[in-house]
């Protein structure tokens, strides 16, 4: 690991009930992660949703962003997004 990458990351002890343990450990091998990669990659998800949600919501607070588009537009913007 380089030392830019391991600058960039916090370290947290987190406590886990027995339960929740073994059914992350489950579904980690299942994914054939080990658990502790596992847990940083769904923590990962979430963050990046709640970052995607921010941007959304500063969208919505913007008045310009709130102009209805033309179809031409709609399809170009779907293309440009791959959707």
């Amino acid at each position: 690991m380089s030392t830019m990458t391991a600058l960039n990351k916090k370290r947290k002890n987190i406590d886990l009930s027995e339960e929740t343990f073994r059914a992350l450990s489950v579904l980690a091998a299942a994914n054939g992660k080990n658990l502790k990669v596992y847990i940083e990659a769904i923590l990962d998800d979430e963050a990046k949703i709640l970052k995607e949600e921010s941007v959304y919501y500063e969208f919505l607070k913007d008045k310009e962003s709130q102009e209805l588009i033309s179809s031409d537009e709609k399809v170009a913007f779907e293309n440009w997004l791959g959707v």
